[in-house]
């Protein structure tokens, strides 16, 4: 059997309750990177309600791997890079669409900077803004706490109209090097959802790769589709928010955040 020529960028793309979403999201896919041949599409489907075949695609670049078990993002994005042959690989939801020609630029970046190991895209919301939260500064107890109060500094990146390096950025839209995803071991198993990009950039920096958004890239992000069960939805994100800095802080920050997340419920129960 002959091998597939291999590829310069693997698009991956997880899908779960969102099949109405991923037609426009491949047919932007095709149409955008039309002057770009040497892709391919890799659709994981963890939804076992979901048939990917009966929508009307082109699948001459497309591979489907029928998972039909919702494992979360992270998980679905490791099953498909074993799958991917491109140099690089992109990750995409679902919920998007592309809204500029430019990949190669983004290519080019990673060409003309061996130390650029991940790059993400400019993300434009519903309001024609850029999304807040695609990009940003480590997590850390204290940017927490600001946070909380109205005083992040993350604005200042995801709201760059210019390239500019950061410490993570968000897996709605995120370019990464298949060598480095391969060597830092891909997506933490124990995340499910939220949080699982923040530490693969994290374990990247740590393997002395940069981390880039390059807004010139630009996508429109439709966001929230996945999750009917919003009281599911905040679970998810507040035991990835646990589970981040148990893993990559002092433990005294840990049980900080977890005396954070319970006297918040306590507080929204009763008010």
């Amino acid at each position: 059997m002959l091998k597939s020529k291999a590829k310069q960028l693997s698009i991956i793309i997880v899908t779960y309750n969102d099949v109405n979403y991923l037609k426009h999201c491949i047919f932007s896919i095709y149409q955008k990177f039309a002057n770009f041949p040497s892709w391919e599409i890799i659709i994981v489907n963890n939804d076992k309600n979901q048939d990917i075949r009966q929508l009307p695609l082109d699948f001459s670049k497309i591979k489907l791997i029928n998972h039909k078990k919702n494992i979360g993002f992270g998980l679905g994005i490791n099953l498909g890079a074993k799958y991917a042959q491109g140099e690089f690989l992109l990750m995409l939801n679902p919920d998007t669409k592309i809204l500029t020609e430019n990949v190669q630029k983004v290519i080019e970046e990673f060409n003309e900077n061996s130390k650029i190991g991940i790059i993400g895209g400019g993300i434009i919301d519903k309001k024609n803004k850029s999304q807040e939260w695609s990009a940003g500064q480590e997590i850390s107890l204290y940017n927490l706490i600001r946070n909380n109060l109205g005083l992040n500094q993350s604005k200042n990146v995801w709201g760059s109209s210019e390239k500019i390096k950061c410490d993570w950025v968000t897996g709605t839209v995120l370019f990464i090097r298949k060598k480095l995803f391969n060597q830092i071991n891909g997506f933490d198993k124990n995340f499910f959802m939220y949080f699982e990009d923040m530490d693969l950039c994290k374990r990247a920096r740590l393997a002395e790769k940069e981390v880039i958004l390059f807004p010139e890239f630009k996508i429109f992000h439709s966001g929230g589709q996945s999750y009917a069960d919003k009281n599911l939805q905040k679970k998810h994100y507040y035991d990835s928010m646990e589970y981040y800095f148990q893993k990559h802080y002092h433990w005294i920050n840990y049980w900080i955040v977890k005396l954070f997340r319970w006297t918040k419920d306590k507080f929204l129960r009763y008010n």
